[in-house]
């Protein structure tokens, strides 16, 4: 951790004029103002957010009429001895009485503080040591009184090896474009050339005039623009599969000035996972991952992971409301984009009916849904977090290829 000579250089400053040029005027200031909820979600859901905080910087910060709450946050990879606090600005004529809380993020967002201080070792400033894990964390300054105002500055020191960032995760396709096409962390599925003549859909365009929107011609909104744009007017569409993910994805690159741009996209999406820049592969959002419902829907069928529930076959629109009247038309319209209904869509899957069995992940105790049916001998559909409209996978010839549940 960095040496505390600052701190206590800081602090003796704090504590020479402590009661003195401050809002409470007193040792004695009567009960805090707008104490966040301990063991509940609080109520600071919107302070004036400043980001990341490096640590060991000090960085100046106002409380006022308008920005009461501030907030920093910061990650640690491992363990670590933090010590963060207040103090005044190396300008500062007065003391502002601060009040300091931490959180830690869980799954369902910032919840209650893990730790508060208010006027650390006799000041009127507020510190706080603390031997924390991996994870992310919000530090909180607010006035201690509704009415406090004034300069103050934050500190966050680190000491340990959680203080290293962790290394960022690899993107799934490699480096390069020329890495993606080597990789053997996905299968090409297809590989070709196109042309402004011939026939795309309307997301393909959508993503062909993104993908060409990642060189310098930015300007470009039409489909016909952006094959006038590219070197020979010829844009590679490269289709691949990851098969421990079950996720499918297509990248479209292509030449501009004798360098390779372009972008990977999600299936069925116009979501950019990398892009590609001069060959590189840059913001690479796609990571490596294992599908838990398996490959296919056989294989999450067959699967020891799960438990089987219940099931039902429907054969019509009424035997279904609410979320899985919206999760079964929304199954349907993987094969049958075009149908205006439940009732509707039910008239276009062979037999006429729809399958909707229940699971249980044994390990993670994670109940799922499927809306399956036949379409054409082959099996289409979608799989939900029971009772909800979260889709874990699109059922496409059997086979998933937008898998997201994998814990």
């Amino acid at each position: 951790m960095r040496s505390r000579t600052l701190s206590s250089l800081l602090l003796a400053a704090a504590t020479a004029f402590a009661f003195t040029g401050c809002d409470d005027g007193a040792i004695d200031k009567g009960p805090e103002d707008a104490v966040p909820a301990d063991g509940k979600l609080d109520s600071f859901a919107r302070p004036t957010d400043h980001g990341a905080i490096g640590f060991s910087t000090n960085v100046d910060s106002f409380l006022t009429a308008d920005a009461k709450y501030h907030t920093w946050t910061f990650s640690l990879s491992g363990n670590a001895a933090v010590h963060l606090y207040t103090h005044p600005q190396l300008t500062a004529r007065s003391v502002t009485d601060t009040v300091i809380y931490l959180y830690k993020r869980g799954p369902n967002g910032w919840g209650s503080y893990v730790a508060r201080n208010d006027d650390d070792g006799g000041s009127l400033f507020s510190g706080l040591d603390r031997n924390l894990g991996a994870g992310e964390y919000r530090l909180l300054v607010k006035g201690y009184a509704a009415s406090t105002r004034g300069q103050f500055a934050v500190t966050v020191d680190c000491e340990g090896a959680g203080c290293t960032p962790a290394p960022a995760p690899s993107c799934l396709f490699g480096d390069t474009f020329g890495a993606l096409l080597e990789s053997t962390a996905t299968r090409i599925t297809g590989d070709r050339e196109l042309h402004v003549t011939d026939s795309q859909s309307a997301l393909d365009k959508q993503r062909i005039v993104l993908a060409v929107q990642q060189s310098a011609h930015t300007d470009v909104t039409t489909v016909e623009q952006a094959f006038a744009a590219v070197d020979q007017q010829v844009i590679r569409r490269v289709d691949l599969y990851d098969e421990t993910g079950a996720r499918a994805f297509v990248a479209f690159e292509y030449g501009a000035g004798d360098n390779s741009y372009g972008a990977v996209f999600a299936y069925g999406s116009a979501t950019i996972v990398s892009k590609i820049h001069d060959g590189d592969l840059e913001a690479c959002t796609a990571r490596a991952q294992t599908c838990a419902l398996g490959a296919d829907w056989f294989a999450t069928r067959n699967s020891p992971a799960f438990t089987r529930g219940a099931s039902r076959v429907v054969t019509a629109a009424s035997q279904l409301t609410g979320t899985d009247a919206t999760d079964a038309l929304a199954a349907i319209r993987v094969a049958y984009a075009d149908a205006t209904s439940l009732a509707n869509g039910l008239t276009k899957v062979d037999g006429k009916q729809l399958n909707v069995v229940d699971l249980n992940h044994t390990a993670t105790g994670t109940k799922v849904r499927a809306f399956e049916y036949g379409a054409g001998d082959n099996s289409y559909g979608a799989i939900y977090k029971a009772g909800t409209t979260t889709r874990f996978a699109t059922i496409v010839d059997l086979t998933y290829y937008d898998c997201s549940f994998a814990p």
